[in-house]
């Protein structure tokens, strides 16, 4: 399947950050930075090279290279950057991706081209940081 993107009309306001990459390790130095009591407001999941930050648009740290992501109304189980969208119908569109990826919440990536979980992510706490940080130590 095949798509295009185009810029968002109306963007939503964010319920997420994404980095990737060197913005992944930025994104997690924000996330540790910021206090306790609203770190743990926030669900934090990762992989190899990619952070992702769910929760309230105004806990939300900035970070260099950082990408701001939401669910749509018209799929809200699909998780798109808030300043651009596929240009397919996106309840059409997720429910294609569905048949192969089960798992919701998703998020789309478009560069890298990417489609990420959501469901595992935890509370923002300072050991799934310290857990995240080993694991990418390896």
């Amino acid at each position: 399947m095949k798509w295009g993107w185009r810029s968002e009309a109306d963007p939503p306001p964010p319920q997420g950050a994404v980095g990737v990459g060197a913005a992944a390790h930025g994104l997690l130095d924000a996330i540790e930075r910021l206090d306790e009591s609203v770190r743990e407001r926030l669900m934090l999941t990762a992989n190899d090279d990619v952070v992702i930050l769910t929760g309230a648009p105004q806990s939300l740290p900035w970070s260099e290279g950082v990408a701001y992501v939401a669910p749509r109304a018209d799929a809200p189980a699909l998780w798109l950057s808030t300043v651009e969208r596929p240009d397919l119908p996106l309840d059409l569109l997720h429910r294609a991706i569905a048949r192969r990826h089960p798992q919701s919440p998703l998020l789309l990536l478009r560069e890298p081209a990417r489609i990420v979980p959501l469901h595992r992510a935890l509370p923002a706490t300072a050991a799934l940081i310290a857990q995240i940080r080993g694991h990418w130590r390896g």
